[in-house]
């Protein structure tokens, strides 16, 4: 495990790293939203320490505070989320996206957001289904470019053949293949 994830850090340094203030890191420890993992606040002025993962968490918080996500619904999104899919902390364990107005997120897929049979939910909602697909634009990519350098190849060999002169003509491959000339003669005519 590396070093970093077992060093606690108070909360001065954790604000200097997330962009949270210390006054926002203290009300948010008070009102349960993240709370530092290490050591916890006993009283007024007392010190806190975070864990590495606490500070995703925090880091977490402040990128959705910054799409105008309201406390209130980020704190019902971490609850629907730790009840009824057993996630301890989800701001650090899911693939979580914002649309300016909710938490969003596929909770029983994996952490990919190009997984296509993912159900993305409005975890501030309840679980409101939000987008019952997602356009697998990362296969689409890759069966396209796939396609293409098939494609790529397959013109490098006609040319490597038309070089070594052992290219088949079009009327040989419609004789062989489909039994017909290319040739014009007068019944086609």
């Amino acid at each position: 495990m590396d070093n970093n994830l077992k060093i606690a850090f108070n909360t001065n340094f954790v604000s200097s790293l997330t962009g949270a203030s210390v006054s926002q890191l203290n009300l948010w420890d008070r009102k349960g939203l993240v709370s530092p993992s290490i050591i916890k606040s006993s009283g007024r002025g007392t010190i806190r320490l975070y864990s590495f993962k606490d500070i995703i968490e925090i880091k977490t918080v402040v990128y959705l505070r910054a799409n105008k996500i309201s406390l209130s619904n980020i704190k019902l999104a971490i609850s629907y989320l730790q009840n009824t899919f057993d996630y301890s902390s989800p701001l650090s364990e899911l693939l979580l996206i914002s649309n300016g107005q909710d938490v969003l997120c596929a909770p029983e897929s994996k952490i990919n957001i190009n997984d296509y049979s993912a159900k993305w939910l409005a975890a501030n909602k309840g679980g409101q289904l939000v987008m019952p697909f997602v356009v697998p634009l990362g296969a689409i990519t890759q069966t396209i470019d796939a396609a293409i350098k098939k494609y790529n190849e397959r013109i490098k060999e006609a040319e490597e053949q038309e070089a070594n002169d052992s290219l088949i003509s079009l009327e040989e491959i419609e004789g062989s293949i489909f039994g017909v000339s290319s040739k014009i003669n007068k019944k086609r005519a």
